[in-house]
């Protein structure tokens, strides 16, 4: 979920990702530094992709360990059974019918601007020239309106879903509220309905919603409204949808559908959702990470959720989209303050936190801990 009052997101290729993180840091810090990659009762801000905030580089996400795939839960799909391979005429097709589901949700957008890329499973990132991988789309960069909306769009099609995944203008700025919270918030819902149809996450009985007002936290006037999805009780990191209501051109500002494929996603999800270890022994495991110069005792630790709970399903795009499909790993997903930090935030207001641990919950796999500072950066402790 992209921008900042105030910033102006460049208009080259590969753009949109380095707005989407950059939004993520400014808009979703206080999640992050409540809890990044998360989203608290009352943060939208908090979006899935939070995540690469927590960390000045976000630490390569392993594969899962063997260990943690028995005949009984080893997963029996893959993103290739979604995604089948097509050839040229069958692409331009479907870009044709992405176009037209664009003009379905916003009718007023110039189809002439509407120039579709496809973006296949592995791709090279743009903003780093490094091999990344996810799900196929068709991608519309520079997207116009034809009034109303003198900004240029970012628009992502899921070819197969031929649902709309993305949706973010390349920067923003704000007038004063015309619509007050509760009506954007309704409008907001409203959209999300729209744009799935009956396959809304809002009448999913394993999803929940949480709103947030960034009027009253930055001055924006854009209410947040997401839904999370859960599987077994135990919610996913990524799999969400979000939308972002501006109050003052009463209008849809960002949207980002980040469901997989529910086939795909049900059947990676084949472990089991009670933990092995817990978490009072993966904060051991973490603790025994931390360099013998520190002391621990000084240091005193104290730990609180990044996303709404501590036990997470860690369905990263490099797992969901792996070549060779393992579980979605079940983890300890955490964030900790130390008492210097805690001393700052009460002097300077400023949530602060000095780190985080990802640890498998069921191997005790360590995938990612990191120790520092979100103003200095952090190191990786693994």
């Amino acid at each position: 979920m992209p921008i900042i009052d105030g910033c102006d997101m460049m208009k080259n290729k590969g753009n949109e990702k380095m707005a989407f993180l950059i939004f993520s840091f400014c808009l979703i810090i206080t999640i992050l530094i409540s809890g990044c990659t998360t989203f608290n009762a009352n943060s939208l801000e908090n979006a899935p992709v939070a995540t690469a905030a927590t960390v000045t580089a976000e630490t390569p996400v392993p594969a899962p360990p063997q260990s943690t795939q028995s005949e009984n839960t080893k997963p029996s799909v893959s993103w290739k059974d979604f995604y089948p391979e097509h050839d040229e005429q069958t692409k331009q097709r479907l870009i044709g019918e992405a176009k037209d589901e664009i003009i379905r949700l916003f009718p007023d957008i110039d189809r002439t601007t509407l120039n579709g890329n496809w973006v296949e499973h592995s791709r090279i990132n743009d903003n780093n020239n490094l091999e990344e991988i996810g799900r196929p789309h068709i991608n519309f960069e520079n997207v116009e309106y034809t009034s109303g909306e003198s900004r240029s769009f970012v628009i992502k099609v899921d070819p197969e879903l031929m649902r709309v995944v993305y949706y973010s203008p390349y920067g923003g700025t704000y007038n004063h509220a015309v619509l007050s919270y509760r009506e954007a918030k309704a409008k907001a819902i409203d959209f999300i309905k729209k744009a799935q149809g009956e396959d809304s996450i809002v009448d999913d009985p394993d999803a929940y919603m949480v709103d947030s007002d960034s009027y009253g936290i930055s001055g924006r006037p854009i209410v947040g409204v997401t839904y999370r999805k859960k599987d077994r009780g135990v919610i996913y990191q990524y799999n969400s949808v979000s939308v972002e209501y501006d109050m003052s051109r009463d209008r849809v500002e960002r949207y980002f559908d980040n469901r997989a494929n529910p086939d795909l996603l049900s059947g990676l999800t084949t472990l089991s959702p009670e933990p092995d270890i817990t978490f009072d022994e993966a904060i051991q495991m973490f603790e025994d990470l931390i360099p013998k110069s520190y002391d621990l005792d000084e240091l005193a630790l104290e730990y609180t959720e990044i996303e709404p709970d501590y036990l997470i399903w860690w369905d990263c795009d490099s797992i969901v989209y792996a070549d060779d499909p393992h579980s979605i790993p079940l983890i300890w997903y955490a964030r900790y303050s130390d008492e210097e930090t805690r001393q700052e935030a009460l002097k300077t207001g400023n949530r602060l936190y000095k780190g985080i641990f990802r640890i498998d919950a069921h191997t005790g796999e360590i995938y990612d801990a990191t120790y520092g500072d979100p103003r200095s950066g952090f190191i990786s402790l693994v």
